[in-house]
């Protein structure tokens, strides 16, 4: 059974192949559907990261552009020659650029078989995202191997024939390098500061992760930027805050959870105080022009 279902971030009506309530934990695809392109209505790269319990492959659709990041740094452009694949517990954001549209064909996964060619690096989150000379041909294979069953054998020999043409694709595929300059402490650092604006960071294990104590991060850093990694997440915060109030969709709850702020009228008193006017006062004089 086919079922539609609407996206609301990204506008795009979505139809569900199926979703299998009883996985076999030997292997089985969890769910699949398909969403037509359409233009997004919101700025994908100031969400927060985030991650599913399962394994992910997402096929591009339509001509226009996208961004990949997630949590080590990696980010690259997507196109209608691309898919990537999501590990469980690896936080990750992608969509469509702003004012692009977004299409795609996902199938969710789990199971021993996909968690030991994880462990022998033959799906590995180090190469998320993969490039294809024909995708076209890619993607209607992998809608004829989408047929519903409801029988145990039928459903886990998919996951073994999906398994195999996940496989075969990768062969054919190129890994996308990231245009992240790995050589570049402070790149990196930025975009780990600022990758999830809704949680809290661990200064330490920030700077751990980049090979310094936190004492030298921060006084590296100041030196690079002009001013602390707190006052950097800070000022990108608010400048996505002000992003956020130019679309009357989201209310001061919403921007406020989104950015990490304890609540509403902390965001409001937060926001007053650094351009000496509430959040609803920002929005309604730049509405304006």
């Amino acid at each position: 059974m086919i079922e539609r279902e609407t996206d609301s971030n990204l506008g795009a009506v979505y139809k569900r192949f199926f979703d299998n309530g009883s996985p076999d934990p030997a292997g089985s695809l969890l769910n699949a559907g398909i969403g037509l392109p359409a233009r997004r209505i919101n700025w994908w790269d100031v969400q927060p990261l985030w991650s599913h319990p399962y394994y992910a492959l997402v096929m591009v659709l339509g001509e226009d552009s996208g961004f990949y990041r997630n949590e080590d740094g990696f980010q690259c452009e997507l196109s209608s020659n691309t898919f990537l694949l999501t590990f469980p517990d690896h936080k990750q954001r992608y969509g469509p650029a702003k004012d692009q549209k977004w299409g795609e064909i996902y199938v969710g996964f789990d199971g021993d078989i996909f968690k030991i060619a994880r462990k022998r690096k033959i799906l590995t989150s180090e190469c998320p995202v993969w490039k294809l000379e024909n995708p076209t041909i890619w993607i209607e294979r992998l809608q004829e191997l989408l047929q519903v069953t409801d029988s145990p054998r039928k459903q886990f020999r998919q996951a073994i024939h999906f398994f195999d043409f996940l496989l075969e694709m990768l062969d054919a595929a190129e890994p996308v390098n990231s245009n992240t300059a790995a050589g570049d402490w402070f790149v990196i650092a930025c975009q780990m500061i600022t990758a999830d604006l809704h949680h809290k960071i661990d200064w330490k294990k920030l700077a751990t992760s980049l090979g310094m104590s936190y004492h030298t991060f921060r006084l590296y850093f100041r030196r690079r930027a002009g001013i602390s990694p707190l006052q950097y997440r800070e000022k990108h915060r608010f400048e996505n805050a002000c992003n956020f109030l130019m679309n009357v969709h989201y209310s001061c709850k919403d921007i406020a959870f989104v950015l990490g702020f304890a609540n509403s009228d902390h965001f409001s008193e937060q926001f007053k105080k650094r351009f000496g006017m509430s959040p609803l006062e920002y929005r309604k004089q730049h509405l304006k022009k």
